[in-house]
């Protein structure tokens, strides 16, 4: 008889329940026949050897205990998406290699410490490469002396910051997040405007989200950018423009996946996880047992 898959969803002490996608999720998964285990990253007392997956959630604090986190995802034998990935997705400097690649992209000036930030007039955000949901993110109107300070105040603590046009679209279309599940194209949310120029950094989710019919063209990018890596879950991030879409950010790390917005999208993933648990690389290793003398 087939033993039951058993999935850790790796959290934190400030979501001890994970956030909307939660219990949909678990639900899915235990019609998969698929046992689930909620765990904070750093529980001292936890035993990740003994799941055929750890799946990262809501792991939300990991921004203020980056190098402690990816260390912790190197000692954790079967994690999703892998250490090597999330190590690359939570310094969004991935986005030059992107661009590098031919991938539109949110135009970007890259600082690091030593550097001064050169005004760039109109409307721009300010946010650190290493951050999650806009945490450190603000956005001016060009001469305020508020993004200077914002600036200094980032490259001082040594932190890479990012100076962004802030694009219009997003407050009359919204962003549009493709979810992927193992390589294929689950469905799609909009993600109201979070940043109003002069008010400083937003709180953590206070964005809308709707359900959202992903265009043929926005499926394809999202696919192409997802394309050659071994991803169990992915957002994509988005922007429609008259020229296409631009690429945003890809979030592969812990997003939200807007599950309540896409009626069988929970079951998709379900799938997938199971899928993935069951590969031979992922699985426990047997224990052998010695027979009687």
């Amino acid at each position: 008889m087939t033993s039951r898959l058993s999935v850790a969803l790796a959290t934190c002490n400030a979501w001890p329940d994970l956030d909307e996608d939660g219990p949909v999720l678990r639900q899915a998964l235990a019609d998969e026949g698929v046992t689930t285990t909620i765990l904070a990253w750093d529980d001292p007392g936890a035993d990740w050897s003994t799941f055929d997956l750890v799946l990262l959630r809501t792991t939300w604090d990991w921004w203020d205990r980056h190098e402690e986190f990816l260390a912790w995802t190197r000692r954790v034998p079967r994690l999703a998406n892998t250490a090597e990935v999330v190590a690359w997705n939570t310094d969004k400097s991935y986005l030059r290699e992107f661009e590098r690649a031919g991938v539109p992209v949110v135009p970007t000036t890259w600082l690091v410490p030593g550097d001064t930030l050169s005004d760039p007039g109109g409307t721009f955000v300010v946010k650190p490469s290493v951050s999650a949901g806009a945490r450190d993110t603000a956005a001016y109107v060009g001469g305020d002396p508020a993004a200077g300070a914002h600036v200094d105040r980032l490259l001082a603590a040594g932190r890479t910051v990012m100076v962004q046009p802030y694009l219009d679209q997003v407050d009359t279309l919204g962003e549009t997040a493709v979810l992927v599940f193992d390589g294929k194209v689950s469905h799609a949310a909009v993600k109201s405007a979070v940043l109003t120029p002069g008010a400083g950094t937003p709180a953590l989710g206070s964005w809308q989200v709707a359900p959202r019919e992903a265009s043929a063209q926005e499926v394809s990018f999202a696919l192409r950018v997802v394309e050659g890596r071994d991803l169990l879950y992915a957002r994509v991030d988005l922007l429609p423009t008259a020229d296409g879409p631009v690429l945003i950010e890809l979030e592969v790390t812990e997003p939200s996946l807007f599950l309540q917005h896409s009626p069988a999208s929970a079951a998709r993933l379900a799938r997938a996880v199971r899928a993935r648990a069951q590969r031979p690389s992922a699985r426990r290793p047997s224990v052998r047992r010695r027979s009687a003398p």
